[in-house]
């Protein structure tokens, strides 16, 4: 049995297709998954999936490369994690292949 550690079955064009997609991982022995949350203003549609299909699970945070959504406050990230099925914190946006040319080495002067 497989586990996917991070989908994104809310969004629209995967959320109109769930059934199909939901027997294809059945049929790719893909018995369990974590539905990531990206913003806030998903959370409660993304804790649904989970709290609807036994062998999903859910996180609750926003992407920080999102723009014009509501910043959780610790309290808001606190309560969600404290929900069913809810098992992380995060989207947390480690998306380095957005960097092009740049590399993690380059980013080192960062820290």
């Amino acid at each position: 049995m497989f586990t996917d550690s991070h989908c994104h079955l809310n969004f629209p064009e995967l959320r109109e297709q769930l059934p199909a997609i939901l027997d294809a991982m059945a049929a790719a022995r893909v018995g369990r998954a974590l539905c990531i949350c990206t913003t806030m203003e998903e959370f409660d549609e993304v804790h649904a999936l989970a709290r609807d299909h036994a062998h999903l699970w859910a996180t609750v945070g926003v992407h920080p490369d999102n723009e014009d959504v509501r910043e959780p406050s610790l309290q808001d990230l606190l309560d969600g994690a404290a929900r069913p099925k809810v098992v992380g914190i995060g989207e947390t946006g480690l998306d380095y292949y957005r960097l092009g040319e740049r590399t993690l080495a380059d980013m080192a002067w960062q820290r």
